[in-house]
């Protein structure tokens, strides 16, 4: 593991010596946990890694009001719906499946019930879906039940021609869209390899969303992998955390913008 860090140690080299700028933010990593809810054991697992982590929890589960109550108490912890979505395989979804087979009144109400399961949650994310997000209409229903509660969407991307970022952007739904899968593979070198590439996104990029697993082997390695972000200056924020800030930047430098216009008005003013 200490050598697989010597090529991030010389990327933190290059950050720490360009200094950032008035209205810029340290590089930031959004850490997600998928399938929550299932098992009981591997939620607990997950509650116990450290720092701010966004866990996504299917709804109608065994476990999933429970999970969800201990989350939402857990500061730097949030919760969010892992919405189950038509995938090409065609593999079973459980409780609460979204389908494009669904008239609009069905599927939103499917997706309404799903949300009142958990009342805690801030925003949702596509489980499987990759025959979903391919399709503008069910999407775009997606994002205007997201709208209607405030929430923002999270694209998982398990297709390259996701409509999802699209639909939300178009809604003026807040969304992230996911950068790395963690584990894919469930081995603990190409977990290592996976979370390691993440991080050199988000030191080359300044942000990185990522998502993972409760697998036994996925939290082993985060339990290890985690503490380095700090020493690399790697923000670890919550979804909602990271959406927050862009809000802020934003606001910032408009702002800014309007003060560099006031200057320029009063010097030709002033000639």
């Amino acid at each position: 593991m200490i050598k697989s860090l010597v090529g991030v140690f010389f990327w933190l080299c290059f950050v720490v010596a360009s200094p950032l700028l008035a209205d810029e933010i340290s590089p930031r990593m959004v850490l997600i946990l998928d399938d929550l809810g299932v098992n009981a054991a591997q939620g607990r697992a997950a509650l116990d890694l450290p720092g701010p982590i966004t866990y996504a929890v299917l709804p109608f589960t065994p476990d999933a009001t429970r999970f969800s109550i201990k989350a939402h108490a857990k500061p730097s912890k949030e919760v969010i719906l892992h919405a189950p979505m038509a995938n090409i395989a065609n593999l079973p979804l459980g409780p609460g499946g979204l389908y494009p087979h669904q008239s609009e009144a069905e599927f939103k109400q499917v997706l309404r019930n799903n949300l009142d399961s958990l009342p805690m949650v801030k925003g949702l994310n596509n489980h499987m879906g990759s025959l979903l997000t391919q399709q503008e209409r069910p999407m775009r229903w997606v994002m205007e039940v997201a709208k209607e509660r405030d929430l923002f969407f999270i694209d998982s991307r398990t297709t390259a021609a996701t409509q999802a970022a699209n639909m939300a952007r178009e809604a003026g739904v807040s969304v992230l869209e996911r950068r790395v899968f963690l584990d894919h593979e469930i081995d603990s070198h190409a977990i290592e390899q996976q979370f390691l590439r993440a991080v050199e996104i988000a030191l080359e990029e300044g942000e990185v969303v990522v998502i993972g697993h409760p697998y036994p082997e996925t939290l082993e390695y985060l339990h290890r992998g985690l503490p380095l972000l700090d020493e690399l200056g790697i923000q670890r924020v919550t979804a909602s955390a990271f959406l927050r800030q862009e809000t802020d930047l934003q606001k910032r430098q408009a702002l800014q913008s309007q003060q560099r216009d006031m200057e320029s008005a009063l010097r030709l003013t002033s000639e």
